[in-house]
This record gives structure tokens, C-alpha cells and sequence, in this order.
């Protein structure tokens, strides 16, 4: 029998996605600080904020690096003109952290915490963050990280040392499966591939879904040697039950969230529901799969198909101020999240009444919980003047944020498929 409280998890081969715990989104009481912390932590700041950034100002990824560094001093000059954090200015040591080919991003950490930084903003690639963690641990230095990464990278934070502040890949698939429910879809397939990611992810759709009569199907996770047809024909045309348990329904939209190593794969799978009957408009493709497909053979079928990538627009008064900063910046990806970030650790700061790195660490999820909202930095002082709890609402959107360091509500960008198999901006998922 089918449980209309619970949604249903169908496994339709061995080595289907088991083990991981689900990533529930919940808020964190303000201005309690984290959970990670039993109490506030002695105050080991000199009353002088100063913020590290690690951009990568050369190597592959350079063209992010200057939007990265006028971000963050728009920020701090924000904060100065509101009188500053704890009343002094705020300093701002900025470090190139080139790509993951070299050990820049090792040096210009070491000289960040020789120059005394509190915090760092940066970096974005999953690859360096890795690197980074346990170096910022053992510095007791915020690592505030403008970009979505692996759940495997935030688990290897022990320290609670490492935020988010954009949305994660588990968060991601969360926000689309709410969505598809709220559409009246009543069974969706998710196409992940091996590992703890691909279980993470089947464990936070499945916890987001919890209390819906939808049926979630999880597959064996794709890999190269994945035959499509089968997979397709399996999903919209599944065996009955044994006697026990109804069938699972044909499925009505598929998630498509592998890894970078199997999205070819993935998108292929994705194709074959599409030929096989599924309607392009039920394709979801999030994290290395949201990518321009139109090199693909046969990527045509994918128009009406959507993509959904972390990270908010950058509205045109805030891409006209961050020119005016740096009139050659080439990107603008995750400005606003770059500048929400010092946001958030100036509030930290106020509520803490202390600069110190363990203090900020402890208070950022209180600084954008369910409390009085506020969208800039002087609206919240004068929340915590008097006496209430704020809840910084920036650009980027409501960056609330749980115990682990992650956002658990914020904006998405949402795109849908061309007829060519490319994206095509369209709106925005998410509050």
C-alpha cells in the first residue's frame, strides 16, 4: 500500500543510493550561536574587523577574481559609511588564489593569516576549498565560500569552520523537487551518480518531499556503461510490485544532478524519457548537468527542458556600482553573494560584540535566522539595539542559514533548453 504521508523511494536496481543522512532545511534560532557551540566563545578579537579574500586573480579561473575583489570592497565601504563594525573601519587584505594546478592558494592563505585576517571570503573552486579546510581549522579562521560545492567538501569540515552562502547541489534538488510538487507532479525520478553525493542527494530530495503522496524513484547511479533505453523504459513503464507494494507510477519528471564525470551519460538518459514519451518540459537539469548541451547529438529533443544554477542576479544598479569599482570586470557571477558574505560577518560581529574568527564562526547562522528582517547593515544594528533578533536579507536573497553553515533558502537562477540545446535565461526558483 502507498503511504500518502511519506514519499515513496523505489530502488529499480543493485546499487541504488543508500546510507547518507537526509539534509533537512531548518533554521537556527537567533541570536543562539551554532549548535557546533555549547556557548559563546571568549572574545579574541581586537576591535578592528579585518577580511581576507582569496579570488582567483590568475589561472584558469581568472575572469571571476575582480567581480570577487569589488564585491567585497563595495561591502566594506558600505559598512563604513554606516559607521563601521563595532565602530572602526573595516580592513580588507585581498590574495590571488589562482586555479587547483598550483600552490597559491596554500601561500596567499598563509600570508592572510599572517597579516591577522579574521575571516576569509573565498575561494569558490570545490577543489582548493578542500584544500583550504583543514588549514583554516587549525588557524580558527571563517572560511566563507561564494560558490556551490560537494556535500563530501562540507563533510570534511569537523571544525565548523566552513559557510556557504550559496545554495548546495543538495539544497538545489530540494528546491526543485518543492517546486515540481507544488506543479502536482506525483512521481519524479533522480538521476545521480556513485558515491555519497549521489546518496546525499536522494536523501535531501526524499527528507524535502517528506509528507507528500509523491513517488520518488532513485535508480542504480549512472555511469558510462549506462544503457539509456533501459533506464527510460524502466522509469515510464515500471514492473508491478511484489504483492506487497503498488508500483510505482510512470514518472512524470526526472531530475537530472550527476557528477561532472557522468553527465554525458546523464543527459543522454535524459533524452531517451524524452523519446521514449516524457515531456521535455519535465527534464530538470541542476549542477554540471544545467550545461549547454548543443553539441550533443539529437540536443534539439531538449528544448522546453530547464536548467537551474546556483547564484542571483545581479541587478543593474548593482552591476553599475560594481563597474564604477572595476569598469573591466568580465563576470559578474555570485557578486551579490560575495557581498552578502561580508555582510554577514559584520553582523556576526555586532551580535558577538567581538572580531575574532570563532566568534563570527559561532553567531553567522544567527545573523540570518527567523528574526526581525533587515537589508542592509545599519537597518540591522538598529534591530540589535533593540534588543531583537535580526535577519539579514541581502542580495542574494534570504540567506538563511542552519547549524552546518549552509543556505537553506535562496535564489536560484532557472533557465530553460532552446531548440539548439542551449540555455536561455528565465526567471528565477526560490524566494
Amino acid at each position: 500500500m502507498r503511504t500518502a504521508a511519506t514519499a515513496l523511494v523505489s530502488v529499480l536496481a543493485i546499487g541504488a543510493l543508500v546510507g547518507c543522512t537526509a539534509m533537512e532545511p531548518t533554521a537556527t534560532p537567533s541570536p543562539v550561536p551554532s549548535e557546533t557551540a555549547a556557548e559563546p566563545p571568549a572574545p579574541s578579537g581586537d576591535g578592528t574587523l579585518v577580511i581576507g579574500t582569496l579570488a582567483p586573480l590568475t589561472g584558469a579561473n581568472a575572469a571571476r577574481g575582480a567581480v570577487h575583489v569589488a564585491a567585497v570592497e563595495i561591502a566594506a565601504r558600505d559598512l563604513d559609511i554606516a559607521g563601521g563594525v563595532l565602530g572602526a573601519p573595516v580592513q580588507v587584505v585581498h590574495r590571488d588564489v589562482a586555479d587547483a594546478s598550483s600552490q597559491k592558494a596554500e601561500s596567499s592563505f598563509a600570508d592572510l593569516v599572517a597579516r591577522g585576517v579574521d575571516v576569509i571570503i573565498g575561494p569558490s573552486e570545490p577543489a582548493l576549498v578542500e584544500r583550504l579546510i583543514p588549514l583554516a581549522a587549525e588557524a580558527g579562521i571563517p572560511l566563507i565560500v561564494p560558490g556551490d560545492l560537494p556535500s563530501a567538501i562540507a563533510a570534511a569540515d569537523e571544525s565548523g569552520t566552513l559557510f556557504r552562502v550559496t545554495p548546495s547541489l543538495t539544497a538545489q534538488v530540494a528546491a526543485v523537487g518543492r517546486q515540481l510538487a507544488a506543479d502536482g507532479v506525483e512521481s519524479l525520478a533522480l538521476l545521480v551518480g556513485e558515491g555519497d553525493e549521489g546518496a546525499a542527494l536522494a536523501d535531501a530530495l526524499t527528507a524535502a518531499l517528506e509528507g507528500t503522496d509523491i513517488d520518488v524513484v532513485v535508480p542504480a547511479a549512472i555511469t558510462a556503461s549506462s544503457d539509456a533505453d533501459d533506464l527510460a523504459a524502466s522509469l515510464l513503464e515500471p514492473e508491478a510490485g511484489d504483492g506487497e507494494e503498488a508500483a510505482p507510477r510512470p514518472v512524470e519528471a526526472v531530475i537530472v544532478a550527476a557528477s561532472s564525470d557522468v553527465v554525458a551519460p546523464a543527459v543522454e538518459a535524459a533524452l531517451a524519457l524524452i523519446e521514449a514519451g516524457l515531456d521535455a518540459d519535465g527534464v530538470w537539469m541542476l549542477g554540471a548537468s544545467a550545461a549547454d548541451h548543443s553539441a550533443l547529438r539529437g540536443a534539439t529533443a531538449l528544448e522546453g527542458a530547464h536548467g537551474v544554477r546556483a547564484g542571483a542576479d545581479v541587478d543593474d544598479r548593482f552591476r553599475t556600482i560594481l563597474r564604477q569599482s572595476d569598469p573591466g570586470i568580465p563576470s559578474f557571477a555570485f557578486a551579490p553573494e560575495i557581498y552578502d558574505a561580508v555582510m554577514l560577518v559584520a553582523v556576526s560581529a555586532e551580535l558577538a560584540a567581538d572580531d575574532g574568527g570563532a566568534s563570527i564562526a559561532a553567531f553567522l547562522p544567527a545573523a540570518a535566522a527567523d528574526g526581525v528582517p533587515c537589508t542592509s547593515f545599519g537597518a540591522c544594528l538598529d534591530v540589535i539595539a533593540q534588543e531583537r533578533e535580526p535577519d539579514y536579507d541581502g542580495r542574494s536573497g534570504l540567506l538563511t542559514l542552519n547549524a552546518d553553515g549552509d543556505v537553506v533558502d535562496a535564489r536560484l537562477a532557472s533557465f530553460v533548453y532552446t531548440s539548439t540545446g542551449a540555455l536561455e535565461r528565465d526567471g528565477v526558483l526560490g524566494d
